[in-house]
């Protein structure tokens, strides 16, 4: 079962910024931000039970290149 993903307004704004935020640290690196966030993401769809529960039916994944996570 693969989980639909969807980016709320703000969260969408969120990642944009993150990903030109990286791009002015190097040029180029913003664009690997967004493939390796969108490979997590579609890992996590793909398989959402691999991942913990962190509030309700909430689970949560990080990169493991950029494993920024938002505290609880």
């Amino acid at each position: 079962m693969t989980l639909r993903i969807v980016f709320r307004r703000a969260a969408k704004g969120e990642f944009e910024d993150a990903a030109a935020w990286y791009d002015e640290r190097r040029p180029g690196l913003g664009e690997e931000f967004i493939v390796e966030i969108e490979e997590a993401i579609a890992k996590a769809a793909a398989a959402p039970a691999h991942y913990s529960i962190v509030l309700g039916n909430v689970r949560r994944t990080v990169a493991r290149r950029f494993p920024f996570s938002h505290p609880k």
